[in-house]
Formats: structure tokens, sequence, C-alpha cells
């Protein structure tokens, strides 16, 4: 046994024999060990010495015993804790559960109070959108319920606004939610929740500001209150209106800014038609908000409330075209004072106006290409240009400097629009066995009382009769005689077909003017194509009596510049007799023939378009190119017997577009307001892109 001492490793006295080595390990004969022998027991040659390489193996190979060594890790005697170590360690623990039951409850509750919130939000979004909704189902009825003012049901519109109110209250107490509102901060969701809202705010201020207003402006504005009395309007209706009117086309207006604001880019499509609609709901408003606090600035001023007015009403024979509609045959001189008008002056243009040489004005080289100097010259003539501001001017400029009476404004009907005014009214005496009512005064005042007075030497006699007939009629209409409901309705829908226009030598009021229908110009807005086609009687004849027209808008192919063609097709068909007429309806300069036709066409392109090509019948026609009021026009000569129509066709170009996605547009169409209701059709055409946008 080999004995183990303290450190581990044996000594040589503990192995006698190998303290000797192997070198001395004695030999015998006969030994079964060969000296030098390896470990293959191979011979080897007692005289060679041993090799290094030998000893190397023989160490390597030695046999010895493994010692493990001693342990690093030792253990002392476990000592006992102290009382209050004890106390310090359960305290220890103690803290550390507890912050740990803090954090996991503090988790949870954190948890909680998200989804909550993430409920609580859509909750109210879902309030929000119900109330919306049922508030936008009040304001439609509420639409309808104010299209007639003399039928309103005054119980039954105040039990629509009442409950318009609630609801648009409620959905505006659910987006001024305090969590709501810290939500619209979330990237993408908060775009929505902040479109909600915003539709939320202007419905609420819509129910608040603006309906209850419009209801209560309808009780003052009752056109049975309007009506003339005694050809005096009271003005203190529209005065007591006008500031909630100018309130409400605030609200209405600022509304439609906020619209205009929010960023649809990334709304959902619920959301987004939420925007548009409302948004439509909101240009509809304007224009009778915008209409009505126009209205209010404009009628007491105008009516002689600040002191007398003096005015031109010009009446438009039709029978004679011209681009607002006919010459100014007849005219009668009107003073509004307070309300009260009456007739100071009257006659007819062509008779006690005259002709003016040198011209009353300067018009320009490309006013003069299409309509040459007669509009300066003769007063029948200034409406050659279908800018009533410009005609109306030159009138005005034309009276005072023939009469030394200056001009407050023009205003401008037909015969037409007088037979909408007269509905319901009662016959009137006109003399010589002829009454005038809403069905014949167009008739009569257009056709019959050239029969009456067929002589060419009667133009006096005529002149008087037609000035006569026409201030009947006016002072019918002013006096209030005829119905209300009728006369407004009539009145809205004269302005509509442009046969009721005014003008006003106030600057201030003319821009006010400017926005509505009633001014009678040509739109400069680029976004919404206007495309324009006017008749102008070429011969002095009364022929356009029997004169019909129909107009169509359709799409043509894309110009090399990326603009759109438009093809205007305007049919002419005449139906005049081809015998009986008298001479003076026939023409002062006779087209080549009796009863002959003729009628210079004009077409207005868009604000930035032009026009490139006119046809007849399909075959190329000669025409006139030039400019007015910022737009390129073209006109063309048509000749027709009775009997026979034509159709003229103008290629006009639209607007450049900008490069990018094409989108539909729906032109609007300007035209000559005739005897007869022109048919008319206007397709959407499709912009092209540019080529670099391809």
């Amino acid at each position: 046994m080999v004995k183990q001492h303290s450190s581990g490793d044996p000594t040589p006295e503990d192995h006698p024999a190998e303290s000797a080595g192997d070198a001395a390990e004695p030999t015998t004969a006969g030994s079964d060990r060969v000296p030098g022998s390896g470990p293959s027991g191979s011979a080897e040659s007692p005289e060679s010495p041993a090799s290094p390489e030998d000893s190397e193996t023989a160490d390597r190979f030695a046999i010895r015993t493994y010692q493990p060594p001693t342990g690093g890790v030792q253990f002392a005697e476990r000592r006992k804790l102290t009382p209050q170590e004890r106390a310090e360690r359960r305290e220890r623990r103690r803290k550390r559960t507890r912050r740990q039951r803090i954090l996991s409850w503090s988790m949870i509750g954190l948890g909680v109070l998200i989804i909550g919130s993430i409920a609580w939000v859509g909750w109210r979004t879902y309030q929000a959108y119900t109330h919306l909704t049922a508030a936008a189902e009040h304001v439609s009825d509420l639409q309808g319920e104010l299209d007639d003012l003399a039928a309103i049901d005054r119980d039954a519109t105040a039990r629509t606004v009442a409950a318009l109110r609630e609801e648009a209250s409620a959905a505006r107490s659910a987006v001024d939610d305090p969590l709501y509102r810290a939500a619209t901060v979330v990237p993408w969701v908060g775009d929505q929740l902040d479109a909600v809202r915003e539709v939320g705010l202007v419905v609420d201020a819509l129910s608040t500001e603006v309906m209850p207003s419009m209801v209560q402006i309808t009780d003052t504005l009752d056109p049975s209150v309007l009506a003339p009395e005694d050809s005096t309007i009271d003005l203190a209706p529209i005065q007591a209106a006008a500031p909630l009117l100018q309130r409400a086309d605030e609200v209405v207006n600022d509304s439609r800014q906020r619209m205009a604001a929010i960023d649809r880019s990334d709304l959902v499509g619920p959301v987004n038609e939420a925007v548009l609609e409302l948004w439509g709901k909101l240009d509809q408003a304007a224009g009778i908000t915008g209409t009505g606090a126009r209205a209010a600035r404009l009628l007491p001023p105008m009516l002689g409330a600040d002191g007398p007015r003096t005015y031109l009403v010009a009446f438009q024979n039709l029978a004679e075209p011209r681009a607002t509609g006919g010459i100014f045959g007849s005219y009668a001189l009107v003073q509004a004072d307070q309300g009260r008008v009456r007739i100071l002056d009257q006659g007819a243009a062509s008779r006690t106006l005259g002709t003016f040489d040198p011209p009353i004005a300067t018009i320009s080289p490309e006013q003069r290409a299409l309509y040459s100097n007669l509009m300066t010259i003769y007063p029948q003539d200034v409406n050659f240009t279908p800018d009533f501001p410009t005609a109306a001017s030159l009138f005005a400029q034309m009276y005072t400097a023939r009469k030394g009476t200056a001009i407050d404004g023009v205003l401008a009907v037909d015969p037409v629009v007088l037979s909408y005014l007269m509905k319901g009214s009662e016959p009137i005496d006109v003399g010589g066995g002829v009454t005038l009512t809403a069905d014949n005064v167009a008739q009569v005042l257009m056709s019959d009382v050239y029969a009456k007075f067929p002589d060419l030497r009667q133009q006096n006699d005529r002149d008087d009769y037609l000035a006569a007939a026409t201030a009947l009629a006016f002072n019918r209409v002013a006096s209030g005689a005829a119905n209300a409901s009728a006369m407004v309705d009539g009145l809205a829908q004269g302005v509509r077909e442009r046969r009721v226009m005014l003008w006003s030598a106030d600057t201030t009021e003319q821009a006010d003017i400017g926005a509505t229908m009633l001014a009678g110009a040509l739109s400069t807005d680029v976004e919404q194509p206007t495309i324009g086609v006017f008749l102008n009687d070429g011969t002095g004849a009364k022929l356009g009596y029997y004169l019909h027209q129909d107009v169509a808008v359709t799409e043509g192919k894309c110009a090399d510049d990326g603009r759109r063609e438009l093809l205007v097709d305007v049919t002419l068909r005449y139906d005049a007799p081809s015998s009986g007429l008298p001479e003076y309806v026939l023409g002062l300069q006779k087209a080549g023939t009796a009863y002959v036709l003729q009628t210079n066409v004009t077409a207005f392109a868009p604000v930035g378009g032009g026009v490139v090509r006119v046809l007849k019948d399909d075959g190329i026609a000669t025409f006139t190119r030039s400019q007015d009021q910022s737009r390129e026009a073209a006109w063309t000569t048509v000749q027709l017997a009775p009997g026979e129509s034509t159709t003229v066709q103008f290629t006009v170009l639209g607007p450049v577009e900008g490069a990018g996605t094409a989108s539909d547009v729906t032109p609007d169409l300007v035209l000559t307001p005739g005897v007869h209701t022109t048919s008319t059709s206007i397709d959407t055409y499709r912009t092209c892109r540019l080529p670099d946008a391809a």
C-alpha cells in the first residue's frame, strides 16, 4: 500500500524500485525480459545506448497512481442569526413581496384602464355617429319644410329644429369628451376621430346658429309681408332680418372652411363619405345664406332707405335677339325712395335716345372684332356683348348724355319673366280691346303688337303702345295686386333663366351683385369651366320670335397640349310663316330674301380655353375669332328660310389641367334666353392628362 502524505505526492522512499531507475535493474541469464527491449518486446543491442526518444516513450507510458487534488471549498460551521437579523430579513422579504404585488396590480389596472378607455372612446364614437345620422335626417326634413315659404307649417318646423338641436348637442357632447379628444392624437385612428369631431362641431353650429335663424327669417320675410302694397315695399322686415342673415352666412362659410381643412387622405370610407356629404350640404346652404345676406345688405339702400335712387328698367324684346336676351326696346325711369317705387319717365330706346356720334365710349380692338362699334353707337345694340355690366353701363351713359339724369343702376327684364310675375294676377286692360294675362303677355308684346301697327310709319304709335303696355304690367306687379308667392317664384325662375339682371353704379354694391346670377356676367372660375352660346340678330328684324334653339355639349378628343376638346352643337329651328308678316317684322336690312332669318351665333370658350373649329351641317364654316371678358370667342352667321333648321358645331378647348390623375368635369352652359325654352344637354367629360404625366 502506498502511503499518502498530506501534500498528496509520493516520495522515493515509498517506491525504492522506481528511485534507482530502469538502468540499475540487474540482468540475469535466462531471464524472460531482454534488457533494452521496448513495450513491443523487440530485442535491442546491449551496446546501443538508449535514445532520448526511447526515454520519453518509456516515461510516457510509465504507471503512476492518480491522486485527486485537495478540494478548494471548505465549509465553515453555520452561524446562527440574531433575532434582529432575522427580523430585518423578514422585513426585506415583506417589502419585496409588496412591491411585486403593487407592480402586478398596477399592470392589471393599466390594462383594464386601456381597454376601458378604448371601449369608452368606441362607445362615444358610436354615440356621435348615431346622433349625427339623426341630425342629418332632421336637416333634410327642415330643408323640405322651408322649400315653399308660403306653405310652411310653423309648428312642424319648430319641432324639427328642436329635434335637430337635441341630436346635434348630443353629438357634440360625445366628441367633446376628454378621452375622445385625447384619442385624436393617436396616429391614424386619431385622424378618423378628429374628422368625426369636426363634423359634430359643424352640425352643432348649424343647429344652434343657422337653422333657427333661417326659420325666424322665414317668418320675417314671408312673401305676403314683402309683397309691394301700393307700389311700396316695407323695408323694416328686411332690415330686421339682416343681422340674422349675416351671422348665418358667416357660420356656414366658417363651417365650409373647417370641412376644407380636414385631411381626407387617410380617412376610411364611411368617415370620408360623412365629411363629403356635409361639405355638399354646406355648399347648398351657402347658396341660400349668401343670397339672403347679400339681399339684406343690398335691398334697403337700393330701395332708397338712405335716400332716393334712380334706375332704368330696360324691357328686352326677345323678338330681336341680343346676347343678353333681346334689344333694349322700351324703358322706364323709376325712382325708389324709402321702399316706394314710381315711374318718372318712359320711352323707346331707339327713338328717344337716338344714335351717338362720336361713340359714347371706347371698346377694345378685340371687342370691335366681335361686335363692331355699333354697341357704342346704338342703344339697342349695347348688349351685343353677353356681359350685362358692360351693356348696362353703356345704356346708363347714353341716357345721362341725352337726358342729363344720373343713373344709379339698370334692371333688365323681358316679357317672358313678366308672364311669370303675373301668374294669379287679374287681366290688365291695355286698350284697343286687348288685355294682358300671364298666358298672352309675351305674345302681345313681341308679336301681336306688330300686327296691330304693321306700317313702318306707325313706329311711334307702336313704341308708345309697347311702352304703355309694359308700364301697366310693371305697375301691376309693383302694386302688389299679383299673387305674392307666384311673384317670388316667378322672380326666382327669371333669375335662373338669366331673364332678370341687375347692375349698380355703386362699385361696392356691384361687387355684391357680381357674386349672384343677377349680375349677368360670365363666371371667371377656372375650376368650373363655363361655355357660352349667344345669339345676335343680323338684320334688325323681329323674326327671332319664331326661332327655337337646342344646345348639346359632348366630349371630344384630347389636344396635344393636354386640353380636352368639347363639341358644342347649336341647332337652330325657324318656324316663321312664309307670308303675311308685317314689313317691320321682316327687318330693315333683309337677308337677301324676305322672311329669311339671319343670326350671328357666338360661342365662348371656358377661361383658359379657345375655339379651334366651326362646322355648319358637317361642312367647314367661316368664322371670326377674338376675345371678350378674358375669354376666346368665335362667331359665324346662319341664314334660315321658314321651316329650315341647321346645326353649327363649335369645337372649343377646355382649360389646361394639371398633371396627375384625370377627373370628371361637368361644364356650365350659359345661353341667350329666348321666347321659347331652350333644350340643353351637357355631358360630363374626362380631363386629359398632360403628356409628361402619362
